[in-house]
C-alpha cells in the first residue's frame, strides 16, 4: 500500500491518538505473530485504516494492553487486540501488497533497484506464500490487480483505464469487511473509490519523476500548459473520486473508532491531497510536523497571504 490514508494528528484528541498508535502497534505485532519479523516492515497506515474498519464494521470487542516494543525494548507501547481476524486479514493484504510491490520494483525499475527488491522478494517469499494459502481470493485479485495494470501502462490508458485495477481490487477487499448483502454493496463502492483515489493520488505525487525520466503516468495524457494548472486538474479529478469515497462512508454504520475513521475520510484524505500536489513540491524538508506545512490546521497565522472570502448575510 502507498500510507495515504493516514488521521491528521493536529485534529485528533490525545485518546484518540493513543487508541490509534495502539491498532497501528497491534497490527504490527499480529504481523510478527504469524508471518515473522521480517513482515514487520510491511506495516502501514492504510492497512491500519483496514483493520480498524473491519473491527468497527463487525462490532468486535477490543483490549488493549501495554507490552514492550519489539523494535525498542525500553519503550512500552499500548497494543491493540481483537477478538476476530480483523488483525489477520489486514496483516495478509499487507504481506500480500507488499509481495506485488516489489515483483512491480523488479519490472519497472534500474539494476541496483531491481536487484535489492529481488532480495526482498525472496526474504518475503515464505510470509506470502503464508498468507496466500490463508486468504487465496487477496492473493488472487492482487495478481490480477497487477495483471490488468501491466496491460493498462503498456496501451498508454487514461486515466479511468490506469486507476480501475487499484479500484476493483480494493473493491472486492472492502466487500469481505460485512456480511451484510446490503452492505457489501455500500463496501464495493465505498472501496472502488478508495482504490482510484489512492492509485491517483500516487500518479499526481510522481508526475513531476515520471515526466524526467520518460515512465508512464495516466496524468500525462492531460498535460497543461504549466506547472501550476497541471496540479489543479490532477486536485480536481481527485476531488470528484473523494466525494464519492465520503458519500459511501456516510451511509455506513461505524461503531469503535468512529472519531478517528472520520479523521481519516473527511480530513486525511484532503490533507494527504494537498500536500502531495502542492506542499510538498515546494518543501526540501518534508518530514517537519503537519502543522508547519499546514498552519491553518493548528490556528497559527504563518500564511499572511491567505484570504478568506467573506460570506453573504
Amino acid at each position: 500500500m502507498f500510507g495515504y490514508l493516514r488521521p491528521v494528528k493536529d485534529e485528533l484528541k490525545v485518546r484518540e491518538y493513543e487508541l490509534y498508535k495502539s491498532v497501528y502497534c497491534g497490527l504490527c505485532r499480529h504481523l510478527g505473530k504469524d508471518y515473522g519479523i521480517i513482515s514487520r516492515f510491511t506495516l502501514s497506515y492504510d492497512c491500519t485504516m483496514l483493520a480498524m474498519l473491519a473491527i468497527s464494521l463487525k462490532n468486535e470487542e477490543c483490549t488493549v494492553r501495554k507490552h514492550r516494543c519489539t523494535f525498542n525494548p525500553m519503550k512500552k507501547c499500548l497494543f491493540c487486540d481483537s477478538s476476530s481476524d480483523s488483525f489477520k486479514l489486514a496483516g495478509a493484504v499487507s504481506v500480500v501488497m507488499t509481495y506485488y510491490k516489489l515483483y512491480d520494483t523488479i519490472q519497472d525499475s534500474g539494476f541496483f533497484k531491481r536487484m535489492l527488491a529481488r532480495f526482498l522478494k525472496l526474504l518475503f517469499k515464505r510470509s506470502y506464500k503464508k498468507a496466500a494459502g490463508e486468504y487465496p481470493d487477496i492473493a488472487e485479485n492482487a495478481r490480477l490487480m497487477m495483471e490488468s495494470q501491466r496491460e493498462a501502462e503498456e496501451s498508454d490508458s487514461g486515466i479511468d483505464r490506469s486507476a480501475a485495477p487499484t479500484a476493483e481490487m480494493l473493491s472486492a477487499l472492502c466487500r469481505k469487511l460485512s456480511e451484510n448483502d446490503e452492505n457489501k454493496k455500500l463496501l464495493s463502492h465505498f472501496g472502488y473509490h478508495l482504490g482510484r483515489w489512492i492509485y491517483l493520488t500516487d500518479a499526481a505525487d510522481d508526475l513531476e519523476k515520471d515526466i524526467k525520466s520518460g515512465s508512464f503516468n495516466p496524468f500525462k495524457k492531460n498535460m497543461k500548459d504549466n506547472k501550476d494548472e497541471m496540479m489543479l486538474y490532477c486536485n480536481d479529478v481527485l476531488n470528484m473520486t473523494a466525494a464519492q469515497i465520503v458519500l459511501s462512508y456516510d451511509l455506513m454504520n461505524i461503531g469503535a473508532y468512529k472519531e478517528i475513521l472520520d479523521n481519516v475520510i473527511y480530513h486525511g484524505l484532503s490533507f494527504q491531497q494537498k500536500y502531495c500536489l502542492f506542499e510538498k513540491k515546494h518543501s526540501k524538508k518534508c518530514r517537519k510536523k503537519d502543522r508547519d506545512f499546514y498552519p491553518y490546521l493548528s490556528g497559527s497565522s504563518k500564511n499572511e497571504n491567505l484570504q478568506i472570502p467573506e460570506t453573504e448575510n
